[in-house]
């Protein structure tokens, strides 16, 4: 009993320390008590936004410029036209495109008639596209031409009903698409039926629906499945709510006011099928009225040109994209229109970051690199970093507003003290529903710590005494070598400091004396010899290292591989 109330006034302590810490930090004192969030579905908030700023260009693609009012136009005609081939509310219909204007009508109609958008990266293998939509039910998909072969190789294993094809040139301007044509177009073979047709002829059959498309959702609805990373396993479709997405964007709106601004450009390379860009860089400014520039497939030659040319003001990219941008050549105010940069999807060393920051700053730009941190399973971001919390070393911020963050000490599974090493974990609203058809591993998801069910994130943070919360490594990712555990972010951020070293990853590798041992793969720097980079990093292990930190094999590669999603892809790291 005793035990009880101690640990009760210890947490209403903490909690005040936390808010009084925070308020020096103007994050608590600009939030209301009390937050409304949207009361209906992502569509319904999309409308809601089209309403107040409708000559507000929405989105830009190529040339082309939609305004909100046109967005939602296009929007509803979409609606209508899955309402004739005979989609229902409630159906789970399965998007295969990449960021086109097509994909942004065809999510928000799938919302608008209370349906499921089922999200499937159009470079996914035959057989993943075929479990997803077979996982999903789906009687309709969505796809970009050059997904189309392996739709139709799989269309007899399914419930495909309809295949409606379009191709990411539709909407470019005239000049542009013949441009693309010439350069980089290519020919996709079509044969349409009955059940397989062109965007065209779909939207054709708008013209013939009879009625209104709309139907009414409650926010609490399920509104999109996205996959997850799948790099532990087999991929597991993630249930999320049109509450998820709207309190993500409304959240993100009062914890940094000065980035979610209706005049911002977002440059959106980010896949929609991922939850970070779905969330954050499609519905998140759109949700505010702000422009989103939608790139289909991201090229870093092309970075450049991007941001000059679109005068982009908000840039969010994975740790790789940052890297890119490090390596172009701009002029002294280049940069000048970006007023933000976000960091997410991975973990960024300090020492990259600070190397980010001195080239925006050199080109003309006043932002500085923030974080985002999140997970598929909590709509992608979660956590955010205001300027004023930027450079703290491993902070990757604080929770947006209605989301409880702690930190779970892995020996006690209790709540780990002030400055302690755990498991990150969440609970709120932007916790999801669960994992489709997969009620054993929606369990293992979460735990219970006291009487709060909480999302565990497989990542090892801490929470400092100003309520920062700082990330340490991945679960998966931490090395135990002679009963120590290593934090690979901590190597990798070591290593960095060497100025001849591009890249690097830190890995596991099993070891019959120490259980594990270091492995880290480098990339050199152009000209650079490995053996200057030995003797280099001898000595910065030495001052920086404790001995059982100490990486005891260097690998030295041209280039670390990647996912699909532009990570790091430290699995396949493991395997060489």
């Amino acid at each position: 009993m005793l035990e009880i109330m101690y640990n009760k006034i210890k947490n209403t302590l903490r909690k005040i320390d936390m808010k009084i810490e925070r308020a020096k930090y103007g994050y608590i004192d600009k939030l209301p008590k009390n937050i409304e969030y949207f009361n209906g579905g992502m569509y319904d908030a999309i409308y809601d936004a089209s309403c107040k700023w409708p000559h507000n260009i929405a989105l830009e693609y190529f040339d082309t410029q939609i305004t909100y009012k046109e967005m939602v136009k296009k929007i509803n005609r979409v609606a209508a036209a899955l309402k004739a081939i005979g989609a229902e509310k409630g159906d789970n219909i399965s998007i295969c495109m990449p960021n086109t204007p097509e994909s942004v009508y065809a999510f928000y109609a799938v919302n608008e008639i209370g349906a499921v958008a089922n999200m499937i990266h159009p470079l996914s293998s035959e057989k993943e596209i075929e479990e997803f939509v077979n996982g999903a039910h789906s009687k309709i998909i969505l796809c970009v031409d050059i997904s189309y072969p392996k739709v139709e190789a799989i269309i007899k294993n399914t419930e495909l009903e309809r295949v409606v094809v379009v191709s990411p040139l539709r909407s470019m301007d005239f000049i542009v698409r013949a441009i693309y044509k010439v350069t980089k177009g290519r020919k996709n073979h079509i044969k349409k039926t009955q059940q397989v047709i062109t965007w065209d002829r779909f939207l054709f059959k708008a013209d013939k629906y009879i009625g209104n498309p709309h139907a009414r959702v409650d926010s609490e609805d399920t509104a999109v499945i996205l996959y997850s990373g799948g790099t532990t396993g087999k991929p597991k479709g993630v249930l999320l709510t049109n509450l998820n997405f709207n309190a993500l964007a409304l959240g993100a709106k009062y914890l940094v006011p000065d980035l979610i601004r209706t005049e911002h450009s977002f440059l959106t390379f980010l896949p929609n099928f991922h939850a970070f860009g779905l969330g954050c860089c499609i519905h998140m400014p759109l949700y505010t009225g702000a422009r989103v520039v939608l790139i289909p497939q991201f090229n870093a030659k092309k970075l450049k040109n991007y941001i000059k040319k679109y005068k982009i003001n908000i840039l969010v990219g994975v740790p790789a994209v940052f890297e890119y941008l490090l390596k172009i050549k701009f002029k002294k105010n280049d940069l000048k229109c970006v007023k933000f940069a976000v960091s997410g999807g991975d973990m960024i060393s300090m020492s990259s970051k600070e190397r980010v920051n001195d080239f925006l700053k050199a080109h003309g730009s006043k932002a500085v690199l923030e974080n985002g941190y999140g997970c598929t399973e909590a709509t992608g971001g979660f956590i955010f970093s205001p300027v004023s919390v930027a450079d703290e070393p491993d902070g990757i911020g604080y929770p947006i507003p209605d989301n409880d963050v702690i930190i779970l000490d892995l020996e006690t599974m209790k709540e780990a003290k002030l400055g302690d090493d755990g498991e990150i974990l969440v609970s709120g609203l932007s916790v999801m529903q669960g994992y489709l058809n997969d009620p054993e591993e929606t369990e293992k998801a979460f735990v219970t710590v006291g009487k709060k069910k909480y999302l565990r994130t497989g990542d090892i943070g801490y929470i400092d005494k100003k309520g920062v919360v700082h990330f340490r490594t991945r679960l998966k990712r931490l090395i135990i070598t002679n009963g120590y555990n290593v934090y690979p972010q901590n190597v990798e951020d070591v290593t960095l400091k060497c100025e001849k070293v591009a890249a690097c990853a830190a890995v596991g590798r099993d070891d019959k004396i120490r259980g594990q041992k270091v492995v880290v793969f480098i990339v050199p720097k152009e000209g650079v010899s490995e053996r200057a980079i030995k003797k280099e990093l001898e000595g910065i292990y030495k001052k920086y290292l404790a001995k059982y930190e100490k990486p005891r094999e260097l690998r030295f590669v041209t280039e670390l591989p990647k996912t699909k999603l532009n990570k790091v892809d430290f699995k396949k790291l493991e395997e060489l």
